[in-house]
């Protein structure tokens, strides 16, 4: 039996943003050619836009059709319907078009009232309950502060001033647990500066963790000084604290919790005793942060770990299949980072920011006049160029790809066994600071697309999505493709999630069964097949983030206040 859907937003669309809506068939003759889509005002039940329907192609054994409305530019309420050879082929439910419609309808739940209850519910208090258990992980709270932060940065000229309070007072619960592990760290002998992963159940060091904790803690410093000038004192402390334990003793874990799995490495791979790149690019931007708090000292060690992953990109005339621009994970091995690549508890642990090279963008712009300025920024450049547009370009949503694994090209959704939204959400983040450093409207498709994909226009749900779930369940057709919000309580449809907490943002669409991995990375085996119902606050961090980076740009480049 075919499966049929029309895919779209189940929260709504923004002005000036790419409006789209995409038809997934199992049959590939289901959009006869010359189909047309009408798009209808409810209010006055006039045809505003009537165009052909566009082919996209083939994937993950689905035909796609691309239905593009960006030119549309008057808030309301729609219907699309999609009509060939004299009949209606299908239909929307009615959907919403304003500006900053996303960021009005999801922002304070997300980032406010979803975490107030989440700290309300944290064992002892202490933190946040940050996923469907009772865990309290450190990389996820040091994730979320991130994401916080970039609210509370530039944000804040949005929210009301009791918002503002609401926010930093989320900033300091997630301090102090860190601070709390950064505590217990030391108390235990594991070393001044050092972070235990979490208490009370894996009391150990993950330096990953520890680097992000250096952004978090230096960033929420500079953000809360005027407010608790006390508390922004001792977060400095702690972020250098951690600092110098990375740059003096800490050490890679080595084969201890590595995925070949997830790498794309082969089975035997030894791990060798170096940093991943992705563990010293975010050394690098916890550097720049310390760099922009005052502590100028670091920026020749923060210089010559840029120089450590530069070696490792791929160059343009040794490209891997088609792309160059991103990195190898390691000095000498065969295979490139992946997006996510974040498991048990080891190696691999946090591994949810996706190539994430912001490190290298602030560098670019606070140190403009170094001589080695250029080569950062042509290394910027080329993995936008030369990776990150055309790998996104190759699948309907824009969704950055996991990576590239050898023998098989590009993979979207093999590899993790949880938290694919967080590095979907940071990769809209990730597009938006590149068109603000290239100027090139075309990443804001990727923004756009991969903000849309939480919030509805995904590859949709099917009766066989739900063998992924642990809780969530509804009654579906087996020829049906439903679309469904990823944000629990917001949207037409929306998914269901461990927590219930109005705000939460479960793992998304997965090839491995939650927790598990299991599944081969292959092109056969690739495909959004199931749907994982887990809600963890990564998730959370990578929308509030993307939808703050995304309209502080805007307010610029399309003049939208």
């Amino acid at each position: 039996m075919d499966m049929t859907g029309l895919l779209y937003s189940q929260i709504g669309y923004d002005i000036k943003d790419p409006m789209r809506a995409l038809i997934r068939s199992t049959n590939p003759s289901y959009v006869p050619e010359g189909a047309l889509f009408t798009l209808v005002n409810t209010s006055t039940e006039q045809v505003v836009i009537q165009k052909p329907v566009s082919y996209w192609g083939e994937l993950w054994k689905s035909s796609w059709w691309e239905l593009d409305f960006s030119e549309l530019d008057d808030a309301g309420t729609y219907t699309l319907s999609v009509q060939a050879e004299g009949k209606e082929l299908c239909k929307s439910d009615p959907f919403n078009v304003a500006t900053h419609l996303l960021w009005d309808e999801t922002l304070t739940i997300v980032a406010l009232d979803q975490m107030e209850e989440r700290a309300r519910l944290a064992r002892n208090q202490n933190g946040w309950k940050d996923c469907g258990s009772t865990i309290r992980e450190v990389n996820s709270h040091a994730t979320c502060l991130i994401g916080l932060c970039d609210l509370m940065n530039t944000g804040f000229q949005w929210l009301t001033h009791s918002e503002i309070e609401r926010l930093a007072q989320q900033l300091l619960i997630g301090c102090n647990y860190l601070a709390t592990c950064q505590d217990k760290a030391e108390k235990l002998g594991l070393g001044k500066g050092s972070i235990v992963h979490e208490i009370p159940d894996d009391m150990v060091v993950i330096p990953g963790d520890v680097a992000q904790c250096v952004v978090a803690f230096a960033r929420t410093s500079r953000l809360i000084i005027e407010r608790y000038p006390s508390q922004s004192d001792e977060y400095l402390e702690r972020a250098v604290a951690a600092y110098d334990y990375l740059l003096e003793q800490a050490h890679p874990l080595g084969q201890s919790g590595f995925s070949p799995l997830n790498h794309g490495a082969s089975a035997d791979f030894q791990v060798p005793d170096e940093w991943m790149t992705r563990d010293l690019l975010m050394m690098i931007w916890g550097g720049m942060e310390l760099w922009i708090s005052g502590k100028t000292h670091y920026k020749e060690r923060v210089i010559h770990m840029a120089r450590q992953v530069l070696q490792r990109q791929v160059p343009r005339d040794r490209p891997e299949g088609e792309f160059y621009g991103h990195f190898y994970t390691f000095d000498h091995c065969d295979f490139t980072e992946k997006a996510n690549i974040h498991h048990h508890i080891g190696h691999d642990t946090g591994g949810t920011f996706p190539n994430y090279i912001v490190g290298l963008i602030e560098m670019t712009r606070r140190w403009y006049d170094d001589p080695e300025a250029p080569i950062w920024r042509k290394a910027v450049e080329d993995f936008a160029y030369g990776y990150f547009l055309p790998a996104c370009s190759k699948n309907p949503f824009y969704l950055l790809p996991e990576g590239y694994f050898k023998g098989q090209g590009l993979l979207v959704f093999c590899g993790p066994w949880h938290g694919m939204n967080t590095s979907i959400a940071f990769t809209a983040t990730l597009a938006t600071k590149l068109e603000t450093f290239t100027g090139d409207r075309a990443f804001r498709k990727i923004s756009v697309g991969n903000l849309q994909w939480i919030a509805g226009l995904n590859a949709g749900i099917t009766q066989h999505s739900f063998k992924g779930c642990e809780f969530w369940h509804e009654e579906i057709e087996p020829s049906q493709v439903i679309p469904y919000s990823q944000i629990y309580g917001i949207g037409t449809r929306y998914v269901g999630c461990w927590s219930d907490i109005r705000g939460s943002i479960p793992n998304g669409f997965s090839v491995n069964p939650q927790f598990q991995l299991t599944v081969e990375p292959t092109q056969e085996a690739d495909g959004p097949w199931l749907f994982t119902d887990e809600d963890w606050i990564p998730h959370s961090a990578g929308w509030v983030s993307a939808l703050t980076i995304l309209r502080e740009h805007k307010m610029y480049a399309d003049k939208l206040r």
